[in-house]
């Protein structure tokens, strides 16, 4: 199962887990018992927000990512693991404070 677990530079970044082996674009990262029943229910619960406002909508589905991505670190191995997981997490965190307008940016 693949689900979408982020966006950045404008390009989906995919997290995979098929037949235990767990990748992210592709690329085998050492991220401990992660079941693919949890990326469904992952998926699932994306699929059930409401979708009346688009940006609104971007915001919530950002924001179950960082919850996601969150109890994903907890079971990542190795500095570069986390550092991946963490740079992506940073860049759906920074899309779901720019919704609430707390950026510092001015529109």
């Amino acid at each position: 199962m693949e689900v979408c677990i982020g966006e950045v530079r404008g390009k989906p970044v995919m997290l995979e887990v098929r037949d235990g082996i767990v990748s992210i674009d592709g690329v085998a990262e050492p991220i401990k018992n992660l079941a693919e029943e949890e990326l469904r229910q992952f998926q699932e619960s994306l699929d059930a927000l409401p979708k009346n406002d688009e940006e609104g909508y971007k915001a919530l589905v950002n924001a179950r990512r960082a919850a996601f991505l969150s109890s994903l670190l907890g079971k990542a191995v190795g500095d570069e693991c986390v550092g991946k997981l963490t740079d992506i997490l940073d860049h759906v965190h920074y899309e779901v404070l720019k919704y609430l307008g707390e950026t510092g940016e001015e529109a």
